[in-house]
């Protein structure tokens, strides 16, 4: 159903709409005609403006929604701002596809005020600020409980570091199962160790071992724990499409089928299906879609790229920036790169006192083994897939760097599976053996460290999260619609 059709269901549908939902309507009806009101406005008699004029005095004072709305225009620039690293979060903002809040609360010289909320049926981004005229720099820790008290979705907070009265962001996706009318968040906010910079206000002296064999178990102290309570506009969680698109095709001789896609104002996801018979699982891609008009639309920037399945280590969803409101008529995927977990190749062994190995994964090379008193630590060179390493920690910056991981766990001698407590990537790197030290910025390259604690044997079995690279000179396409 197209976005026109769905005013005109909900039109048809809410001819007399309860008190509670007239806002929620008129808004809906409203914005189909947002174009043409712009461009008639000089053209409307002096006496329909007076009217026009009450009826804005009524809505501000009997709608709170509305006066919200209205009042919080300079907080909607910083929303712009705060969204610009997104297209999808972006295009909301500009098409007015936000929801108002103002919910604020004060506990202990701290306050917290959740200002918005960009929701639809499979995520919601909550926007909220933290002041204080008694601590420094604040950060807070969010979760959500669901109405039902069950899961299916994932949290993150991706605001760490944010000046005190600026806008943070706290987003929460769901995987398999639809938002419901609302929910509860939590935020515990303490005096952050750092400044708006991402210095270290009191830099500590860690080793290696300290770094990835300690196990770190300080909280931090709670100055304040806010509760809010938050209802979702039942017009915002009804949004989406789903495109039934059932095409088989080959890609670097396995067989895919793209099953849907589905189309959210805040992002939209690709469902993929496998054939048991492949002799290799998909574990990533890179691709772009483009509509009609040859605008192009790309995975996210920053947030869930892939999930997968419990039974298979294949990633079946991906998830790129939205289509929503670029009303395209035609979307076609194009794929320029594949990596494959081959199902021979699930596990690759490595010797830690010779250092012989198993081939590696496509674009990595073995860069060092450390035995220290904490266990093992080995380093491996990897090539970046896409844009070049640059490690200033800015936001707009850091995002340009496109590190990912190499392993997803281990196994020992008797064949158990363990996972890495910690991993570290960095562009650069000192060799243990020779001093030498190592930077692969210019180069492309960057290095990841894994840890082995407390291991006692001299062979491991490495878990790879892929091990073929394949780009494609001339994209695979396939029509989504």
């Amino acid at each position: 159903m197209s976005r026109n059709e769905e005013y005109a269901a909900l039109r048809d549908s809410l001819a007399e709409p309860p008190p509670q939902l007239a806002y929620t309507v008129t808004r809906a009806l409203n914005r189909k005609k947002v174009s043409r009101r712009r461009v008639r406005i000089l053209g409307v008699p002096a006496g329909s403006l007076a009217v026009c004029f009450v009826a804005f005095m009524l809505l501000v004072n009997l709608f709170p929604p509305f006066a919200r709305a209205c009042g919080g225009v300079p907080v909607l620039r910083e929303l712009a701002k705060a969204v610009a690293w997104s297209p999808s979060l972006s295009a909301a903002v500009d098409n007015e596809y936000v929801q108002p809040v103002g919910q604020e609360q004060s506990k202990n010289g701290i306050t917290a005020k959740v200002e918005y909320l960009i929701v639809d049926q499979k995520q919601l981004n909550v926007f909220y600020t933290l002041d204080t005229d008694q601590y420094g720099q604040l950060d807070a820790d969010g979760a959500v409980t669901l109405l039902d008290g069950n899961d299916g979705y994932s949290g993150s907070n991706s605001s760490y570091g944010t000046p005190n009265g600026v806008l943070r962001q706290l987003s929460v996706n769901f995987v398999d199962r639809d938002i419901q009318d609302g929910l509860t968040l939590t935020l515990k906010v303490y005096e952050s160790g750092y400044d708006e910079n991402g210095i270290a206000l009191e830099p500590a002296e860690e080793t290696m071992e300290d770094a990835y064999f300690e196990v770190h178990t300080h909280d931090p102290e709670i100055l304040a724990a806010f509760t809010f309570d938050l209802t979702f506009d039942p017009w915002f969680t009804a949004q989406g499409e789903t495109v039934a698109v059932g095409k088989t095709f080959q890609l670097d001789g396995q067989t895919l089928t793209l099953k849907q896609a589905e189309i959210y104002p805040t992002h939209l996801r690709l469902d993929f299906g496998y054939d048991p018979n492949n002799t290799a699982w998909l574990t990533g891609l890179d691709f772009y879609v483009e509509n009609e008009r040859g605008e192009q639309f790309k995975p996210v920037t920053n947030g869930i790229s892939s999930t997968g399945e419990e039974s298979s280590p294949s990633m079946v969803t991906y998830w790129m920036d939205t289509t929503y409101f670029s009303d395209s008529k035609d979307l076609n995927l194009y794929i320029t790169q594949a990596r494959w977990l081959e199902k021979d190749r699930e596990k690759i062994w490595l010797n830690l006192v010779t250092k012989e190995h198993d081939p590696l994964p496509d674009g990595a090379e073995l860069a060092g083994i450390q035995h220290l008193d904490g266990g093992y630590l080995l380093t491996f060179q990897a090539k970046q897939l896409q844009k070049g390493c640059r490690e200033e920690r800015h936001k707009e910056i850091y995002q340009e760097v496109h590190m990912y991981s190499l392993w997803n766990g281990y196994l020992d001698a008797d064949g158990t599976e363990l996972r890495f407590s910690s991993t570290g990537s960095s562009c650069t790197y000192q060799d243990p053996d020779t001093g030498e030290y190592l930077d692969g910025s210019v180069s492309g390259f960057f290095y990841e460290t894994v840890p082995l604690p407390d291991y006692q044997g001299t062979e491991v079995w490495l878990k790879p999260g892929f091990t073929r690279v394949t780009d494609f000179s001339n994209p695979a396409a396939v029509s989504i619609r």
